[in-house]
């Protein structure tokens, strides 16, 4: 998922990620709503084939009222989930030619201000943080009619969030140290959980561990 407001360089970042032009229509800021558009691509770099959906949030932070802007993006990834956790409820599952659609990471661009969070930015992401997973115990001890009272809700993280500084070029770079800095502060204070880029490998060691701070 890449979250964002209008024009904030979403399919830019992503055309420059895979050295590819994806097809995309420009957004207007006139949207009613927000509306999630998800479009899938088969990429293939040597020898590696790639199944890529893109999942894009329209009219994100173009409302007067951004009140509920981030309920859709949150019963996206919820419905996605559900259709999975559907499939593999089945007594006949064939999770092999199942198209996965679970979302595996969010892209959330914040908009290069300087000062913080805008107030939408930081909802959205403790809303995205929060979500939760209905998770079936022991399903095949069970049997159909008796599924229905082994359900029970765990805290589970269904999405990797990682924040971009959009147009960061934008912005000095002792500027944008402070910047991220004060993101980091304000994500940290607010209970948000962010994707830690992982460290165990000693040629990405260095490099991630600055990425994660």
């Amino acid at each position: 998922v890449c979250s964002g407001e209008t024009g904030i360089g979403k399919s830019t970042l992503m055309d420059t990620l895979f050295n590819t032009k994806f097809e995309s229509e420009p957004a207007t800021h006139n949207e009613p709503g927000v509306r999630l558009k998800a479009r899938s691509y088969e990429l293939q770099e040597s020898n590696v084939r790639l199944k890529l959906t893109i999942v894009d949030t329209v009219g994100f932070g173009d409302q007067i009222n951004k009140d509920d802007s981030y309920k859709p993006i949150v019963e996206y990834i919820d419905a996605q989930f559900e259709a999975y956790l559907q499939e593999e409820l089945k007594i006949k599952r064939s999770l092999f030619n199942y198209h996965d659609t679970r979302i595996h990471a969010c892209l959330y661009f914040i908009a290069p201000t300087g000062h913080s969070l805008k107030s939408l930015d930081l909802v959205t992401m403790k809303k995205l943080d929060r979500l939760s997973l209905l998770v079936l115990l022991c399903p095949l001890l069970v049997t159909q009619p008796m599924r229905s009272c082994m359900w029970t809700c765990c805290p589970f993280l269904q999405v990797n969030i990682i924040p971009i500084i959009a147009k960061a070029d934008t912005i000095a770079k002792n500027e944008l140290h402070k910047f991220k800095s004060k993101i980091m502060s304000e994500l940290v204070s607010n209970g948000v959980q962010i994707y830690q880029f992982p460290t165990d490998e000693e040629t990405v060691a260095e490099i991630n561990a600055t990425m994660s701070v």
